[in-house]
């Protein structure tokens, strides 16, 4: 009886302590601002990262729907300070080299944080459907330091149609 009393007090321990590991749902850290039109889209994304880390993730831009972007990270308190990100792109260009026509594509960053001015904002809107990159990287020493919750938020709203019908 007590060897099954200790087993289920580690097992409890074990799950209460990995519970409470998790990042939370960025909509949970971040709002969403639905009094505008903004929801949280499915792509949005958490996880642990420690400092000087970097994860990529894929996003999938839809034609006809504009979409917001907004990245934080922290342990209790969470702020944008604390993270950096990049929404990259793919450009394909004509080369010619010793008379052949070839295409080669490469990365274009569509937009930075560690660049735009506090009133810029990640948004983004296309004709097509486009697959970018998201890199987010939490700020400080490469690999010192304790594990972050690191939390991208995208927001999705549909655009108004244009023209003639």
């Amino acid at each position: 009886m007590f060897k099954l009393i200790n087993i289920l007090t580690v097992v409890a321990t074990l799950s209460a302590g990995y519970l409470f590991s998790q990042c939370p749902q960025a909509s949970k850290v971040i709002s969403v601002d639905s009094k505008n039109g903004w929801g949280e889209n499915s792509q949005s994304k958490s996880g642990q990262l420690r400092p000087g880390d970097t994860y990529e993730m894929r996003f999938i831009l839809q034609s006809g729907i504009k979409y917001r972007i907004q990245a934080v990270a922290g342990v209790e308190d969470f702020s944008a300070d604390n993270v950096d990100f990049q929404v990259i792109g793919k450009e394909v260009n004509k080369v010619e080299e010793n008379g052949r026509v070839s295409y080669k594509s490469s990365e274009v960053i569509l937009y930075d944080s560690r660049t735009a001015t506090a009133e810029e904002e990640a948004i983004f809107l296309s004709d097509r459907m486009q697959r970018l990159t998201i890199r987010v990287e939490v700020k400080g020493n490469d690999g010192a330091g304790l594990v972050q919750c690191a939390v991208v938020l995208v927001e999705a709203k549909k655009t108004q149609k244009l023209g003639l019908r």
